[in-house]
């Protein structure tokens, strides 16, 4: 039994290795925005119901998928992997995901994990680190980060795509505020963890990862940079209600002042 699923989710031969920007690489990228983006179409019409329940099985597969990994990488790799542990921000979001979706307590800071899922998610398939150099594109452990992370950012783009969250420009300061929080439970998961022989850098902020720049400084510039990134998220959003709305007000506008704008 212990063979069958060892070999079930063992890497394979490294026939398609994964590289930055490479084909395997832009098709995971495709695969995730466009069917995201797809299915934001098909449910468009659909009723609140049924945009409520893609919402929560998205927001389930998410932590299914992150939970699972822990019980199948002794199989896959032969131990767990520690940087796994929820000290990133795409792996927090992750867990955070189906509180935001299911528990009404979380409804007033449902828009940052929103974001956050957004943000993390981009973040990771722009750069897969850990998906890239050595590794066949499609073994388990490229696949199942890949899933992972696309499932974060559909539910996060589903989220504002079906109205489920709305986006106030004015409480971006929330995201602020939840970014030096997750930088605080990094700094607690990099301390209690790393050793003298073994070392993590969660959310980025001890300076080992981007070493070009001064460790002091780097908790504020990661800090600075995903938040740029929340804005961008906003700004992108918002964007797209002044487009919807513009061409809604084309489509019902008379039929004579349409003939003079044409």
């Amino acid at each position: 039994m212990n063979q069958f699923f060892t070999n079930l989710f063992s890497p394979g031969e490294l026939t398609n290795e994964i590289t930055l920007f490479s084909g395997w690489h832009f098709m995971y990228i495709i695969l995730i925005v466009g069917l995201s983006i797809g299915l934001a179409f098909l449910m468009k019409n659909k009723s609140e119901k049924a945009k409520k329940t893609v919402l929560s099985v998205l927001a389930i597969c998410a932590l299914a998928v992150y939970v699972a990994d822990f019980f199948i990488m002794p199989l896959s790799q032969g131990a767990i992997d520690i940087d796994k542990l929820p000290f990133h921000i795409c792996t927090l979001t992750g867990i955070f995901i189906p509180f935001a979706q299911f528990n009404k307590k979380f409804e007033k800071i449902k828009h940052v994990i929103v974001v956050f899922a957004l943000v993390s998610a981009l973040m990771y398939i722009t750069y897969p680190g850990s998906a890239l150099g050595g590794v066949n594109a499609f073994g388990y452990k490229v696949v199942q980060t890949f899933v992972f992370h696309g499932l974060t950012f559909s539910w996060g783009f589903m989220s504002l795509a079906t109205g489920s969250v709305k986006l106030n420009i004015k409480k971006i300061w929330m995201e602020l505020c939840g970014l030096v929080i997750i930088a605080l439970w990094a700094a607690f998961g990099n301390a209690v963890y790393s050793t003298p022989t073994s070392h993590f850098d969660w959310f980025f902020i001890t300076g080992s990862t981007f070493p070009f720049i001064p460790s002091a400084l780097m908790p504020f510039v990661v800090i600075a940079a995903v938040f740029g990134m929340c804005a961008i998220i906003y700004g992108l959003y918002y964007a797209y209600l002044a487009i919807a709305k513009k061409i809604a007000n084309k489509k019902n506008a008379p039929a004579e002042t349409q003939n003079i704008e044409k």
